[in-house]
């Protein structure tokens, strides 16, 4: 493996990145009657837990700055990451933060879809994946290449979880990451076991719901609506897919939202709460949050206190290293 490629393992596992786990097509455009930082209910209880983006920006730098001193000891230079630090990356992260906690599939909000449409428009577009400050690693002689790996990731052993519904997570185990990992976070099986768990409950949450017999049966009567007014979706998140669409044309205005969004999301808004699909959504959203609360109650609690112990530890660290 390449340098660049440990890296980013190393620095984006488990992160933002994987809030959004397990979510259709269209969940990366909440629902404009969803806004994140306002969690009430079991999704506050789940973000209590999972802690602020702005902790784990601080967890993550931590992190990085674990690995540069222990690739210094290796003889190798390692430079900390930059990603994410710009205003819009900074500000889709906190939005997405905590997404697979959230009810972002369904709209309700008649008065800001009349006003915005989804939102879409505001949605950054033709970003491009910030480049990797290590990447100079991959013009390294192959031997000083393979040295690299080999002082960040060990000889290849992994700290890895399987959950239930979830896909198998992991991190090395070895080198200056797992050792980075580890002091930080403490015994790196039980850390990859929960923070798997933490980042993955989106997929059995949303699936669950999805399956719900009361989710699915009020779909029909939204359906119906929205066909009376031109718009023949068959789900809610073909209505967002088809506002995602109008913005395919590069040479569209994103200063303000599509006329069409403003249609389509207004319609979808009006239709949710006329036939009470919306209500239905919420209601037993909160039911399959709740019942994975008390399903994971002690694994969620383990996480929490691991988090914190590794803030206070991060702080200590970036304290230390100014």
């Amino acid at each position: 493996m390449f340098a660049s490629g440990a890296v980013g393992t190393a620095c984006v596992l488990l992160l933002a990145a994987c809030s959004q786990a397990g979510a259709p097509p269209g969940a990366a455009h909440p629902s404009p009657s969803a806004p994140a930082g306002q969690a009430t209910g079991p999704e506050a209880t789940f973000m209590a837990a999972y802690g602020s983006y702005d902790q784990q920006k601080i967890l993550d730098k931590a992190l990085q700055v674990k690995i540069a001193r222990c690739m210094a000891m290796n003889g190798f230079t390692y430079h900390l990451s930059g990603a994410g630090t710009g205003a819009s990356s900074s500000e889709m992260g906190r939005k997405q933060w905590g997404g697979q906690f959230r009810m972002d599939l369904t709209n309700d909000d008649v008065t800001k879809s009349r006003q915005e449409g989804y939102g879409i428009y505001r949605e950054p577009v033709g970003q491009t994946a910030p480049e990797d400050p290590n990447s100079y690693v991959n013009s390294l002689p192959p031997d000083r290449r393979q040295a690299w790996n080999q002082a960040m990731q060990g000889g290849g052993r992994r700290a890895e979880a399987t959950l239930p519904g979830i896909p198998k997570v992991g991190i090395p185990s070895e080198g200056c990451i797992g050792e980075a990992y580890n002091e930080l976070y403490g015994d790196l099986q039980t850390y990859i076991r929960v923070s798997g768990l933490m980042n993955g409950l989106g997929i059995p949450l949303k699936d669950r719901w999805g399956r719900d017999p009361q989710v699915v049966a009020a779909v029909e009567p939204w359906r119906r609506c929205m066909k009376s007014q031109g718009l023949p979706f068959e789900g809610w998140k073909d209505a967002v897919e088809a506002a995602v669409k109008l913005y395919e044309d590069k040479n569209v205005p994103r200063q303000k939202a599509h006329p069409e969004e403003i249609r389509i999301a207004t319609a979808d808004a009006e239709c949710s709460v006329q036939t009470g699909k919306s209500r239905v959504e919420r209601a037993r959203f909160v039911y399959y949050q709740q019942r994975l609360l008390e399903e994971w109650e002690p694994q969620i609690g383990q996480y929490k206190q691991i988090r914190e112990a590794a803030l206070t530890r991060a702080r200590m660290e970036l304290g230390s290293a100014r």
